[in-house]
């Protein structure tokens, strides 16, 4: 599967998992989506980068990240209403790259307290060179796709954390498309 097909299904899931025809496809509120659709929110964590499943680990470093995750407009309700958010990863590293994204968050119900999240958007890079870096990932496009994926823990109604991971790719559109990810922990409060 191609990166651009691999997008649009993920997108394409993600819009249609909630409904068929106005039904709902799970009973209760297992995998429920939109369980925080009515907050605003802000994260805050520390992850290391050029960690995932896709990353093939050769630096290292610590990178900062940060969202703000507006409450779901009504209009979105019919895609499990996703909330529309803003971000940004900032390297520590001896050549920090750092990346400002946004897009659409989902969060689905696993439990009461636990839950996954999935989130697709758009981002563009600070790195200076886009082809061949010696001290980071060759990205090939200042402006790239971004993907997110989190399990978290509600804590309280307005304190969660979460274990989260994020991937920048240009998804083949420009050469090279090594991407970029980071792995670790969050906190976030809701209000």
């Amino acid at each position: 599967m191609t990166g651009k097909s691999w997008i649009l299904g993920a997108a394409l899931f993600m819009s249609g998992a909630s409904t068929v025809s106005g039904e709902p496809l799970w009973g209760g509120d297992f995998l429920r989506p939109g369980i925080h659709s009515g907050f605003n929110e802000v994260r805050i964590g520390v992850m290391a980068y050029d960690r995932g499943p896709f990353s093939t680990d050769d630096f290292n470093g610590a990178v900062i990240n940060g969202e703000f995750v507006f409450a779901s407009p009504e209009f979105l309700s019919a895609i499990g209403a996703p909330r529309p958010y803003l971000g940004f990863d900032a390297a520590i590293a001896d050549d920090p790259v750092h990346f400002f994204y946004g897009g659409l968050n989902w969060d689905f119900r696993l439990t009461d307290r636990l839950y996954v999240g999935a989130s697709l958007g758009g981002a563009v890079t600070t790195a200076d060179d886009l082809k061949t870096p010696a001290t980071y990932k060759a990205l090939g496009c200042r402006v790239l796709f971004h993907l997110g994926a989190a399990i978290g823990y509600d804590i309280s109604d307005h304190w969660t954390v979460q274990g989260y991971l994020d991937h920048f790719s240009n998804a083949g559109l420009c050469d090279p498309n090594n991407g970029a990810e980071a792995t670790g922990v969050r906190i976030g409060y809701r209000f």
